[in-house]
Parts: C-alpha cells; structure tokens; sequence
C-alpha cells in the first residue's frame, strides 16, 4: 500500500540558506530512490525556519529501505542544521 511520510523540522537561525542549499542536493538523491514517487517542500509563510517535506513512497517497505540507506552509506549531514529533532509521520492511503 502507498505510504505517505511527512517530515516536519526547524532550521537553526543562521543556518536556513546553508540548510536549504544542502536539502536541494540531497533530495536528488532521495527522488532518485527505488520506490520514491516524488517529495515536496514547502516552508511556513510565518516562520522561515519551518519546513515540511511530503514524501510519496510506494510502499512502507520502500521507505524503509530508504531511511536504512540513509543511516548507513547515504548518512548526510543535514540534521546539523536542525534546531531539534523533526517529527516524522508515516501515513498509509486508504480506500476512504
């Protein structure tokens, strides 16, 4: 079943142009990933710290092979950046 994953995170302040720079380049590796079906980002219009990633997955297996991947020989250095730990929720589509 299609997984849906949302990423929520805040930049550090004085971070957020370097922290932008290296989520361009990283997301073109993640939108090349078996399984990916295409990630958006979009930015709170209040706070320009604040970020989402949408990430379209298709399957949880996927993802996960994915956030493995990501652990291991594609670790990045990009939660540097982060004023703390992001929140990630999975979602799965539904028949609703």
């Amino acid at each position: 079943m299609a997984a849906k994953v949302i990423f929520d995170f805040k930049f550090n302040e004085g971070t957020i142009s370097e922290g932008k720079k290296t989520v361009g380049e990283i997301l073109v590796d993640t939108r090349k990933f078996d399984g990916c079906l295409g990630v958006e980002v979009i930015e709170d219009v209040k706070d320009s710290t604040h970020f989402v990633f949408i990430e379209s997955w298709v399957s949880q297996d996927h993802y996960s092979a994915y956030t493995t991947w990501r652990a291991g020989e594609g670790r990045t250095n990009l939660g540097s950046f982060f004023a703390g730990p992001p929140a990630v929720t999975i979602y799965e589509t539904t028949d609703i």
